[in-house]
């Protein structure tokens, strides 16, 4: 009787212990499971985006070897045609047997007229479980020449009273007396002949006894070479862009000599017609006008001639480029009155794109503010020499600051010097760099031939 009520005991025992044991391996498995899902998750999300990772690049790659070389008619063709990834384009991964692995779908933002920035959107996902999908946004962009504060292809000199807030780069030698809070840069190797010294000079040198109170950041070269004349102004594009959608100003003829744009707060901006125009001066007199314009949707304003430009905008992005295309001499910009942004935000952006010279007329500012990129496609940024038989009340300024950048073929400048002495010009220079050229450059800008991404992340 003993031994069957143990027994009885037991059994009971062995059924909990079972019980225990089957519960206990039941979790286990369950957890195993768990793992090797959550294992085959996260390796799923890991190959899907890697695969979007590659549509990015592959798409970097494609457009990169697509528009390389081409001209601005070229491109903006291209982008009026039937580009890939727009509106979509789907990829294959396959490994070195062939096999798929992976894919990938691109979408393509192409980029507004007169811009290079291209916006991508890329999806990837693992084959063996296409639902898992991993999502990138990236831009990408063709590097500007707006990057600068100064891009020179001539002998650049910056004299006392000059500060420069920004890189600075020429083509040939800088000699810098000013204070420079970003790196000069030369693509001379060593020596280069300065024409104001009769000598040969380092490629970047200063004239000053402490060289660190003078380049703030350093120095370097030789620095990579800016070709001038692959500059990236098509100022025929500019002109067709001002045709269909902008405006376009048509060439004067007698008794009109030259335009005067002044620009406005409201989205619009006057264009006057000058019967007198000024051959040392440039000043422009005896006006008809105004005529009163719409900032147009695409920013663009093409002048056939030369125009003076003055003005306040807020929040439009202008080009206005002047260039003579029927024949004669190449246009110039003259500017003899500030021209100001009122929103510092990259909503208000001004590019000024002559084919020949921007000029500083006789009769300007005393205090002149110019908020702009200014290019001098085949001339030179800057003002003449002017002594007091000029103008005894304008020959000599106080103070031009320039807020954006400066692209000058020929040597550029504001002020002269007589005997080592100020004489001619601005007496103090500020040259501020505008940070948001980088990303909102003016329509039809000049940049590099191709493209980089400049900003990824995830979805």
């Amino acid at each position: 009787m003993q031994n069957k009520k143990q027994s009885g005991i037991i059994i009971p025992y062995l059924l909990v212990f079972g019980g225990i044991l089957a519960l206990i391996l039941t979790s286990l498995l369950g957890y195993i499971s768990y793992r090797y899902e959550q294992s085959v998750r996260q390796t799923a999300r890991s190959n899907a985006l890697q695969a979007a990772e590659a549509g990015l690049n592959y798409y970097e790659w494609y457009v990169g070897k697509t528009l390389e070389g081409k001209t601005s008619a070229q491109t903006k063709a291209y982008w009026e045609g039937t580009p890939l990834g727009v509106p979509y384009y789907d990829g294959v991964l396959t490994n070195q047997a062939g096999n798929a692995i992976g894919g990938y779908r691109i979408e393509v933002a192409p980029p507004d007229e007169g811009s290079t920035m291209i916006t991508v959107k890329s999806t990837g996902w693992d084959q063996r479980n296409p639902n898992i999908e991993r999502k990138v946004d990236a831009r990408l962009r063709k590097k500007t020449w707006g990057d600068f504060a100064v891009v020179g292809n001539d002998v650049m000199r910056f004299g006392p009273g000059t500060e420069v807030w920004g890189a600075v780069h020429s083509n040939n030698g800088i000699h810098f007396d000013g204070v420079a809070h970003n790196v000069i840069g030369s693509n001379i190797p060593e020596t280069y002949w300065d024409p104001d010294y009769g000598e040969y000079k380092p490629a970047v040198w200063t004239a000053l006894p402490d060289e660190s109170q003078v380049f703030l950041a350093g120095k370097y070269y030789p620095a990579p070479y800016k070709d001038f004349n692959s500059i990236g102004v098509d100022f025929s594009v500019i002109k067709d862009a001002a045709n269909n959608g902008g405006v376009y100003l048509e060439p004067l003829s007698r008794p009109y000599c030259g335009y005067h744009i002044v620009l406005r707060t409201d989205h619009k901006f006057n264009v006057y017609k000058a019967k007198s125009c000024g051959s040392v001066s440039y000043q422009m007199s005896n006006e008809v006008g105004p005529t009163v314009y719409d900032v147009p949707a695409n920013g663009v304003i093409f002048v056939e001639g030369k125009v003076s430009v003055e003005g306040t905008i807020n929040g439009d992005h202008v080009t206005i480029a002047a260039a003579n295309l029927v024949g004669g001499e190449m246009a110039d910009i003259y500017i003899f009155h500030s021209i100001r942004y009122s929103n510092s935000d990259g909503s208000d952006i001004i590019g000024l794109l002559a084919q020949n010279n921007v000029t500083i007329g006789l009769q300007s500012d005393d205090i002149l503010h110019i908020d702009a990129a200014l290019v001098a496609q085949n001339g030179r940024v800057g003002r003449d020499y002017y002594n007091q038989s000029s103008s005894r009340q304008y020959y000599n300024r106080d103070s031009i600051t320039i807020n954006g950048c400066i692209i000058t073929n020929r040597r550029y400048g504001f002020a002269w010097v007589c005997g080592g002495d100020h004489c001619s010009g601005y007496r103090n220079r500020n040259i501020i760099y505008d940070n948001n050229l980088l990303y909102y450059p003016p329509a039809y800008f000049p940049s590099e031939d191709h493209y980089s991404i400049d900003l990824w992340e995830e979805d």
